[in-house]
Formats: C-alpha cells, structure tokens, sequence
C-alpha cells in the first residue's frame, strides 16, 4: 500500500495499477466527516499525486531540460495528470451504491469518524477499499471481517468471489480463506513461504512439511551421531588418515544441516471447570428490551440447561451484548422474565476485555480474582499458561496488545468455577490457533455456554444451536452454525 517503506530491496509498480485499501487500524482522523473519509483521495490518487511531485521537483532543477529523458518526463507527467483526474472522479464514492449493501446509510454520511461504533468504522473503510472494485486490478485487505456482524460477512465474501481483481488479505477468519484463497503466504522464521489451496490445505500441507523436515533431520543428526562415534573410534585407533577424512564429512554434514520446519504454534493451556453448586438451568421467558427510545427486541423465549451450547448471533446493534447482561442480571429487561438457578456461579466474559483494570500490572489483575488474594507464585504460573512470563508479570494491563489482553482475560477466566459460561466475542484479537484451543475447552465444557461471536467457524466447532436476533424477534434453531444458519435462511426468519 506504500504506508511502511521497505529496509531493504525495492517495492515494483505496475504504471498506472490501480488498487483498494483496507487498513486494519483506521488511518482517518476522528474529526473528519464520513462524507469527507468516502470523497478522500484512493491509494491510487495519492500514488499518482506522489509522482507528479517528484516530477515537479525535477521540473524546477535549473539542468531539467538539460537531461536526456527530459521529453519523455514531460510526456509522462502529462499522462499522469489525466490518470489523475480519472482516479480522483473514481475516488468520491458518497453515492455509490456498495454503501447500502454495507449498510452505510444517509445518517452516518454527516457524522464524526471518531463518533462511530467499530462496526460502522469497519464498514466506511471497507465502503471505500471495496468501491469500484471491477475496475481494480488488486484489493489490498487488513481483517475485512472485523467487527463485521455475519451478514455483511457473507456479503464481502460473495462480492470478493465475483470479482477479477486479485486479492491479497490479512484475516484470522477460517471460513473467508477457505472460500477465497487460492493460495496462502505465511511469515514464519522472517521468511515468507507460500502454500497453494485455501486455509484448510494449507494446514494440510504445513502439518505433512513439518513432519517431512523433523524425520529429515532426525536422520541427519542420527548420522552425525555415527560418524561422531566412528571418529572417535579412529581417534582411539591413531588411524589419523581417516580422522581426516571423517572431520570433513562432519563439517560438509554441518554445512548442509535440512531447514527447519514450520514454526510450532504458541499454545496455551486452556480448561473451563463447571461450578458444583446451584441448579443447571437458566429460563428467559417473553423478554423485552429497549434503548433510547428503539426497541431492540420482544417476546424473547430462551432456555439453556446443563450441557447446552447455544451461539447468539445477529446483526450489530441488534441487542445481543443487551441480552447477554439481562441474562446475567447487569441489567433489567423492560417487560418479561429470567429465572437462574438457585446459587448458580455465572461467568461473564465481556467484548475487549471490559472486564481488566489496565492500572494494574498482570500479577495484581489475577491475584485479584480471589479473596485473600492467592500466592505470587500460584498467579505467576497462571500467568505462564497464558504465555505472560518473567517480568512480564509486573507490566501494566494497559500496554497489552489486544491479543495479549485476550489470553489474560481468559487466564482470569479459567481461574474459578461456573455452571454458566457467558461470553461476548471471545475470540476477537486471537490467532486461528488461539481460536481454536478456546473452542475445544468450550466443547469439553460440561455446564452451560451462552456466546456472541461473528467467528463463523468458532459458532461452528463450539455451538449445539444458535440463537437469532432479527426484527426485534429471536428464533432458536437446533444443530451446528451450517445448519442453524441455513435452516434460519429457509425459514425466512432474517
């Protein structure tokens, strides 16, 4: 995209390539209206606006014409200024219509960036990368999928399937590679390696390389270990003739040692235990919901008992965090009920990790968990778990990433005993591999699990049914995501 130069080696253009943007961050100031973030210059603009700069730069040197390209200079910066007329008129999208199919309606238009949610800054952003996609030649895409409710998820991946420019995207979403990537590049060891196929082949693959280089070095570090011992043999030996010639063979063995293979994945060890005490089961009966002055849902009808793993999905802002803290008692619902079971010990994992004290350094954050607080030692072998080792216990919550802030919440987490489990986006910010240790310990899980995720293959591994909210009603439907999502779709209930 050209926001981060090179060390070293060079970054080749295509002359007049045009290209879409996606940043995982936002890159726009919070004061700037979205109708301005929507009419701003595309990464294309701002290319040929670099280039006409530098042509005018060497314009003003007093030896410009002197030079003997100084024709074709000018030619080009002639070009460049009709590309760049076409690429600014391409540039203002305020009316196109990706807008609504993103759900980036007329009221956010005149609003502050900075006063948007992050699913409607996910949104704006994507608008403006995917505009004009046909006319593109690559689609530059850093987590397209973040803070994206499932709907507009399905929509990105059907808009991508259509369209011929190429598409090189950064996500952590298994469902979107599986659909979309004919090839995958991963950064492992400072190098890039490059696998073909989708995400699922290419664990295939990387497992079958990682086994291959292990059983290759095993039999190459074997035979060093015999000729190690034959050298020595000969040494006893004084057969001085063939310690030479042995010590050779052992430096050309060293000098072609087989590459290691993939790097392992950083895992941590993860298990949710169920709380003894009080009644498994929990009753939502004829719940309604409201928030400054809009409904957010009615007549809700819900029931977990012990074993039951029910998925919440929805589009954003539909309520579901709402829901979420009726269930847990945070908050009352305007009409209806909630029965819980008598003493039943609820956990509540919230989205970001709302639950931390970024004041507090990570010891003091988990120590925190139980009155009297437990052994330093106990909270740094917690910690340990979770990857967070050495004086990296005295750091402070705050100066986490948010993968980091993550995995400490869930150390806190698995730190006590729940008969419910109740978690809102638990995955966000965690690698697929991290994804999927916290699905297998929720699948091992023998209480209740009541989660809000977008992660349509986390929903998939971990949920026994799925919840709906659309048009302020709520349908349960039995079976894994697939088939809940696609019996959801037949019933028309979206």
């Amino acid at each position: 995209s050209g926001e981060t130069k090179p060390d070293l080696g060079d970054l080749v253009l295509k002359p007049g390539l045009r290209f879409g943007y996606l940043p995982q961050v936002p890159n726009v100031p919070p004061e700037t209206v979205v109708r301005d973030v929507l009419s701003a210059p595309s990464p294309e603009a701002q290319r040929i606006e670099a280039d006409l700069a530098g042509l005018e730069a060497w314009m003003a040197r007093p030896d410009a014409w002197d030079a003997s390209d100084a024709s074709a200079r000018m030619a080009r910066y002639e070009s460049l200024h009709v590309a760049l007329g076409a690429a600014r008129s391409r540039s203002v999208i305020v009316n196109d219509p990706i807008q609504n199919d993103l759900g980036v309606g007329e009221e956010l238009l005149d609003q502050r960036f900075g006063s948007l949610s992050g699913g409607e800054k996910s949104k704006v952003l994507t608008a403006r990368a995917l505009a004009n996609a046909k006319e593109k030649d690559v689609l530059l895409l850093d987590e397209p999928t973040n803070h994206m409710d499932i709907d507009t998820i399905e929509w990105i991946e059907e808009y991508l399937l259509e369209i011929d420019a190429a598409v090189l995207l950064a996500s952590h979403d298994k469902f979107l590679l599986d659909a979309i990537a004919h090839r995958v590049l991963e950064v492992d060891r400072a190098r890039i390696v490059s696998y073909e196929g989708n995400y699922s082949d290419y664990r295939v693959q990387r497992d079958a390389l990682q086994k291959a280089r292990e059983a290759q070095r095993k039999r190459h570090f074997d035979e060093v270990k015999r000729q190690l011992a034959i050298l020595e043999e000969f040494k006893s030996r004084k057969v001085y003739e063939q310690v030479l010639s042995r010590k050779l063979r052992l430096e050309k063995m060293k000098r072609e040692t087989p590459d290691l293979g993939p790097s392992a994945a950083k895992a941590f060890r993860l298990a949710f235990r169920a709380g003894g005490s009080g009644q498994g089961v929990v009753r939502v009966a004829g719940v309604a919901k409201s928030y400054g002055g809009r409904l957010l849902f009615a007549d809700v009808d819900l029931e977990l008992g012990k074993g039951d793993r029910v998925g919440l999905v929805g589009p954003n802002g539909c309520g579901k965090t709402t829901l979420l803290e009726i269930v847990i008692g945070r908050q009352e619902p305007d009409a209806g009920s909630v029965h819980r079971g008598r003493a039943l010990d609820v956990g509540y994992f919230a989205q970001e990790a709302e639950e931390l004290d970024f004041s507090r350094t990570l010891l003091e954050e988990v120590r925190s968990i139980r009155h009297p607080p437990p052994p330093e030692s106990w909270a740094r072998g917690l910690l340990g778990r979770f990857w967070f080792k050495g004086d990296t216990a005295h750091a402070k919550g705050g100066t986490l990433s948010g993968g980091e802030r993550a995995r400490l919440a869930l150390a806190k987490f698995i730190a006590m005993d729940y008969g419910l489990l109740v978690l809102d986006e638990p995955t966000n910010h965690l690698d697929i591999e991290s994804q999927e240790i916290v699905a297998a310990a929720l699948q091992s899980y023998p209480g209740m699990v009541l989660v809000v995720s977008h992660n349509r293959s986390f929903l998939n591994e971990v949920c026994t049914e799925t919840a709906v909210i659309a048009h302020q009603r709520l349908a349960v439907f039995q079976g894994t995501f697939r088939d809940s999502w696609a019996a959801a779709k037949m019933a028309d209930f979206m």
